[in-house]
């Protein structure tokens, strides 16, 4: 996890916090468009197993991003509690 330190030549502790938000919002907009493009039976016709390896893969990347949404909203949280 990426922890900045706040201090008073530092960034602006809110710019740091709303650039991980920001970040966690466009990670989600990813996650809903990643959703149309589930690997469907119908397109392996006869390929059962290609099917189910594929949409494994694609699970798998959208565990991957979710972990990512998680990391930058616990980096949100740590930013906001070194807050006076």
């Amino acid at each position: 996890m990426i922890r900045p330190i706040i201090n008073i030549n530092g960034t602006n502790p809110e710019d740091l916090i709303r650039a991980r938000l920001d970040a966690s919002r466009a990670v989600n907009t990813v996650i809903e468009y990643l959703k149309y493009v589930t690997p469907n039976g119908r397109d392996y016709p006869g390929d059962n197993e290609r099917c189910v390896a594929d949409r494994e893969t694609h699970y798998a990347r959208l565990r991957a991003l979710r972990d990512l949404q998680g990391v930058l909203l616990e980096e949100a949280l740590a930013i906001r509690d070194q807050q006076p």
